[in-house]
């Protein structure tokens, strides 16, 4: 009979808390899409319906609310696409973001310019996937912060380590980065051994750098 090749303690008590932290994510996504945007929806649906009916005499109370509504449901069905980030696609690593620049470009007007030095398959399965990631979460938060309207990803697939870095040239902000995304892209950074570091200056924009483990 074949020997089961035993697994590293470390190993294995990081991927239990992949898993862990995997199975909460799509259970608080679960619960936004069946609890608060199922019920934002409902409520949109019947302000339409009220406002088409009185159209002739518009409230303009309720016409804002009903825009703030709007606005409510499509931060939640963001964080829905955060929460439950897509895989990589057949096409790779670099076509999926080529198609999301294309994407930005489209939806939003902000233009992505890639670029790339040596190719995806010098990193690992798993390191592609944090690229993949963390290049998500960085264009994120260039459509939600920065103001800029360009916006570059330079991916050293080559180096080594290897380095990835989103740029834009938006508002910007002083002191060290905080917040849930940026946590969530440092840890995401560390669990395969790597480091994340942001770079902002107010009014000049920022740049995510994910640097590969050594």
């Amino acid at each position: 009979m074949r020997e089961v090749e035993s697994q590293d303690p470390a190993t294995s008590l990081k991927l239990a808390e992949e898993s862990a932290v995997a199975r909460e994510r799509a259970r608080i996504a679960r619960e936004l899409h069946d609890g608060l945007a199922t019920d934002l929806a409902g409520a949109i649906s019947l302000f339409k319906v009220y406002l088409e009916q009185h159209k002739q005499a518009p409230d303009e109370t309720l016409q804002n609310v009903f825009e703030i509504l709007e606005r409510s449901l499509r931060r939640v069905r963001e964080s829905l696409a955060d929460l439950r980030p897509a895989a990589i696609g057949p096409d790779g690593l670099v076509g999926d973001l080529r198609r999301q620049a294309e994407e930005f470009a489209r939806l939003y007007g902000i233009r992505v310019e890639l670029s790339s030095n040596g190719t995806e398959d010098m990193l690992s399965p798993q390191q592609r996937e944090v690229v993949a990631q963390v290049v998500r979460e960085s264009l994120t938060n260039v459509r939600r912060h920065s103001g800029s309207t360009i916006c570059r990803i330079r991916m050293g697939f080559g180096a080594k380590p290897f380095l990835i870095e989103v740029s834009d040239e938006g508002r910007g902000f002083a002191g060290v980065g905080s917040g849930y995304g940026l946590m969530g892209m440092r840890e995401r950074a560390a669990g395969i051994g790597g480091r994340l570091e942001v770079v902002s200056t107010e009014g000049r924009g920022t740049t995510v750098f994910l640097f590969g483990p050594n």
